[in-house]
């Protein structure tokens, strides 16, 4: 983290604590339930193409089948989850696999198939073996893990009967031909295929139909970061969905964009450690962002698990990317890989979009209260009359209070509050179906720059 001396009239952009030691005798004075994250899985190599999979970091394992592997195993995709669910509580993955899933045939005409397209199923294989109590036991291993086991399965039929088809499906033109025991047979075939641009584009499109926070999309083409772009922005201003997207060195300038620049080495227990892409560290920016609540920044948090920083910028270099709105990891003063500066992509202020716009904390307090209106007066609920109008007041200064001064009983997300201005019915704007409300709201920032002047005596 910065530090050093600081001009009073002037500040900072890096966060820090700044001192300034000068003798006195030289002074003279002249004058709403945060947690979820999504993430698509592009080109992945097992599961439902096209579907979204819910993930909770308390049983991760659940839907084992459909990711074909542990969320513990070494696979990068899996490495991006556990990342996510470092801050996340659950995580939606979104599975694009268009390639062709891998198969074999026995010798006596029964074919197996795996459940899903992609490379993965190249690891399947299938034993059958006498039962002693009669039939055959049909095991299905991925690669050396057992998966799935039929016993006593005595013809083809009943085998295609008895599957609960999680990892591979049978098939036969001869339903009552009689099992065999058989030595381990290996699927082949299975491909990953390609992932067009449209299939991307198409799970940008069903985003829209969950319910989530942030998502990582660790994609570096221009094009679909565009689309990604573009569809937050849509969500965000259109369709009244408050969320956040994390991608690795994007051109943006929107508070709901969040531009990851640099990258972490993790300590997985070697020597050299598993250095991350900027793609991958965005799964961890967009599960601790999930998982910050309105009262809490994330500038300072150190990332669990880093042991080193790739791309680590140097004070100009700091200071250049905090302009620029990049969210990018240092170095704290305890040696600890942290957050620099808990910012978004937004850079460009404006009268309507000051600086604290740029700032996470703040916007999920903004957003949180949005989203709480949305839930708080649903279309048909009041009439819009005095009656309504005094209601629908009550109500919001109520919301208001929820979330004002610690002493108030609230969680000290903003402050200033004029209940009587900060929430009331523009009456002479709202007639017929349309209620039209002033609202206003200061959000409480974290203390991230800290300037201490100190007489010596």
């Amino acid at each position: 983290m910065a530090g050093g001396n600081f001009d009073i009239n002037v500040g900072k952009v890096r966060p820090g604590s700044y001192i300034n030691v000068k003798s006195k005798k030289q002074q003279k004075a002249r004058g709403s339930t945060r947690g979820i994250a999504v993430i698509p899985f592009v080109g992945y190599d097992w599961g439902p193409n096209g579907e979204f999979i819910k993930l909770s970091v308390d049983s991760p394992d659940a839907y084992l089948h459909k990711l074909g592997r542990s969320v513990y195993d070494a696979d990068d995709f899996m490495l991006m989850v556990r990342e996510i669910f470092k801050n996340a509580v659950t995580c939606y993955v979104y599975v694009i696999n268009t390639g062709t899933a891998a198969e074999k045939e026995t010798a006596d005409g029964l074919t197996v198939t795996a459940a899903y397209p992609g490379t993965r199923g190249n690891d399947i294989s299938v034993v059958s073996s006498e039962n002693v109590l009669g039939g055959f036991d049909v095991t299905v291993y991925m690669g050396t893990e057992k998966v799935e086991v039929y016993e006593g399965v005595k013809t083809f039929r009943d085998l295609i009967a008895a599957s609960v088809g999680k990892y591979v499906t049978f098939k036969t033109v001869s339903g009552e031909t009689e099992l065999s025991a058989f030595a381990s047979l290996r699927l082949e075939g299975g491909d990953n295929g390609t992932a067009e641009n449209s299939a991307v584009t198409e799970f940008l499109d069903k985003v829209e139909k969950i319910r989530w926070n942030t998502m990582c999309f660790p994609v570096t083409e221009d094009t679909l970061q565009a689309v990604c772009i573009a569809k937050i922005k849509m969500l965000r201003d259109s369709v009244g969905k408050y969320v956040q997207a994390v991608l690795p060195n994007c051109k943006a300038d929107y508070e709901g964009i969040i531009n990851v620049t640099n990258s972490v080495v993790l300590d997985n227990g070697t020597a050299d450690g598993q250095p991350l892409t900027i793609a991958q560290a965005c799964a961890w920016v967009a599960g601790a962002t999930a998982g910050a609540s309105k009262i809490q920044s994330n500038t300072g948090v150190e990332y669990t698990g880093a042991i080193d920083i790739i791309g680590v910028k140097s004070n100009e270099e700091a200071v250049e990317a905090i302009r620029n709105g990049e969210f990018f990891f240092s170095r704290s003063d305890e040696d600890r890989v942290v957050v620099e500066y808990d910012i978004n992509s937004l850079h460009s202020f404006t009268t309507e979009k000051t600086f604290d716009y740029a700032k996470n904390r703040v916007i999920r307090v903004y957003d949180s209260f949005a989203e709480l209106l949305r839930l708080t007066f649903p279309p048909n609920k009041f009439n819009n009359g005095p009656d309504g109008w005094l209601i629908m007041e009550g109500i919001g200064r109520g919301l208001l209070n929820s979330y004002g001064p610690v002493s108030g009983g609230g969680d000290g997300s903003i402050m200033d509050i004029n209940l009587e201005e900060d929430f009331y019915v523009d009456q002479s704007r709202s007639q017929g179906d349309e209620t039209y409300f002033k609202v206003g709201l200061h959000a409480v920032d974290s203390a991230e720059k800290l300037y201490f002047s100190i007489s010596t005596r």
